[in-house]
C-alpha cells in the first residue's frame, strides 16, 4: 500500500486505523455487491440508492467500475431522450447489471483497461482529499492490489451475461455515445434517441457535473505519479503481475 503514516504518531496511529476500515468496508461491499440477493435487500434501505437500482420501472442501466465514463455515459444518455428514461447507474458494483440482465431489462456495461481504471481511481481519490478536505499531501486509502481485485470482481461477475448486455469500452463511450446507444437499441429492439457526439453536446453533458466528471491539469498530474508507484509496485510484487494479468485476460474476453 502507499505510504499513509506521518511524523505525528499519533497521526500516524490514526491513519492506520481509517486504512483498515477503509479496507474492511471495501471489501464488504464488494463481497456484497457481487451477490443480487445480498445487495438489494440491504441497499434498498440505504439513503440516496433508491433511484440507482434496478427495479421494475427501469428502462435500462449503465453501470461500470469506476473511473470507467459512466457519468458522461449516463449523462449523455439523459441528455439525448426526448422522453423521461428511468436508468438505473452509479452503483459501480455487479449485482445492478446482473439484476438487469436477469430481467431482460436493456443493460450497458462499461468498461476500461483495468490499469487505467485503477490509476484513474487512486487519483481521484487523492484529489478529493484536495479539494473537499483541504489536505495538502493526499495519502492512498486502498492498494492497487485491492482496486485491481475489485475490478476483476465486477468483470468476472458480468462475463456470464455477456450475450444479454451490450459492453462499451471508456473510448466508444466519449468518442461517440450515440454509435453505443445504436447498439443498444440494435440488441434490445429498443428506440432510445440517440445522442449527437458535438462539442456542444459534450459540453452540455459535462456542465454542472463537478470536478469528478472530466479531465483535469491537477488530476492529470495525480495520475502520473500514481502511475509511477503502480509500476515500481508490479516490478517487485509477482501477486501484483498475476492480478494484473487476470484483470487484462477480462479485458480481452469482454471486448474482443
Amino acid at each position: 500500500m502507499q505510504l499513509i503514516l506521518g511524523t505525528d504518531p499519533m497521526n500516524s496511529i490514526s491513519n492506520l486505523g481509517e486504512s483498515v476500515s477503509r479496507k474492511f468496508r471495501h471489501r464488504l461491499k464488494w463481497y456484497v455487491g457481487a451477490r443480487p440477493k445480498l445487495f438489494f435487500p440491504l441497499f434498498r434501505r440505504r439513503s440516496g440508492y433508491e433511484d440507482l437500482l434496478v427495479d421494475d420501472t427501469t428502462d435500462i442501466c449503465i453501470e461500470g467500475y469506476p473511473r470507467s465514463a459512466n457519468s458522461f455515459a449516463v449523462g449523455a444518455f439523459e441528455h439525448a431522450q426526448s422522453a423521461p428514461v428511468r436508468v438505473a447507474h452509479h452503483t459501480h458494483v455487479p449485482a445492478n447489471p446482473m439484476r438487469a440482465c436477469e430481467r431482460g431489462v436493456p443493460t450497458l456495461v462499461l468498461i476500461r483497461d483495468p490499469y487505467d481504471a485503477v490509476v484513474s481511481h487512486v487519483a481521484l481519490s487523492k484529489q478529493t482529499q484536495v479539494a473537499e478536505q483541504d489536505v495538502e499531501a493526499p495519502v492512498q486509502w486502498l492498494s492497487f492490489g485491492t482496486l485491481l481485485h475489485a475490478w476483476c470482481t465486477f468483470y468476472r461477475s458480468v462475463q456470464p451475461y455477456r450475450e444479454r448486455m451490450v459492453v462499451a469500452s471508456l473510448g466508444a463511450v466519449v468518442d461517440d455515445m450515440g454509435r453505443v446507444i445504436d447498439r443498444i437499441n440494435a440488441c434490445f429492439g429498443t428506440d432510445f434517441d440517440r445522442f449527437e457526439h458535438t462539442p456542444d453536446a459534450v459540453s452540455e453533458v459535462h456542465a454542472g457535473r463537478g470536478y469528478h466528471g472530466g479531465p483535469s491539469e491537477q488530476r492529470d498530474q495525480l495520475k502520473a505519479d500514481t502511475r509511477a508507484d503502480f509500476d515500481t509496485q508490479l516490478q517487485a510484487d509477482l501477486s501484483l503481475q498475476q492480478t494484473l494479468e487476470e484483470a487484462n485476460t477480462l479485458f480481452d474476453a469482454l471486448t474482443s
